[in-house]
């Protein structure tokens, strides 16, 4: 079960850049890794990994980053600058999550694609954005 820092990396793109920058950075960063630059979890590579179990999570991203910048334009002057960081993130994880589970879904069946390819990540992500909100609260200040 590798937790790598990808979806952190993705959240911080989201949150410091604006849509069109995050998403061009997002998707240089999945082009590399189709061309077999070893860019992806344990140094892998290759447009094969899109179709594997996997490919999910990584064409989620680029979708986490849409939703993250929509969660900021709708929230922008509702909540301030730590609770709008934290919904955008909780927003992009469950979007990589709700790609991911449903391509790997296609592969193992639901409840296995829920019990190996969700739950054990949950408190990670979890872990993940409390670091980078609390951060980049801190590096406002």
């Amino acid at each position: 079960m590798p937790i790598t820092l990808q979806t952190l990396g993705v959240m911080l793109i989201g949150l410091k850049f604006n849509r069109k920058t995050a998403f061009h950075s997002v998707l240089t960063y999945l082009s590399l890794g189709a061309a077999g630059f070893p860019v992806f979890a344990n140094f892998s590579g290759g447009y094969h990994i899109f179709l594997g179990p996997t490919g999910g999570y990584l064409i989620g991203c680029l979708a986490a980053i849409m939703v993250m910048s929509r969660v900021n334009e709708i929230l922008r002057f509702k909540y301030g600058l730590l609770m709008r960081n934290s919904l955008s993130c909780l927003a992009s994880t469950t979007v990589i999550f709700i790609c991911g589970v449903s391509w790997l879904a296609i592969c193992v069946g639901l409840g296995q694609a829920i019990s190996d390819g969700m739950l054990p990540f949950i408190l990670p992500g979890l872990v993940k954005i409390f670091l980078l909100v609390a951060a980049l609260q801190y590096l406002e200040k």
